[in-house]
């Protein structure tokens, strides 16, 4: 799938591979985990990593 939805957001695939696994692990515990301080900073450290990867591009 090319996105999820978390409580308050999309979360879309990376645009590098190499932010796969952190990508899934997201996917992975969004229902269970999804609305804690701990899932929202873990989203916004993916989401960063991935507009960086975006800019070296």
């Amino acid at each position: 799938m090319p996105w999820f939805e978390a409580k308050d957001r999309t979360v879309h695939s990376p645009v590098n591979p190499k932010l796969e696994p952190f990508y899934k692990l997201l996917e992975q515990y969004e229902k269970t985990l999804s609305g804690s301080n701990l899932y929202e900073d873990l989203v916004e450290t993916y989401e960063y990593l991935d507009q960086v990867f975006k800019e070296e591009k």
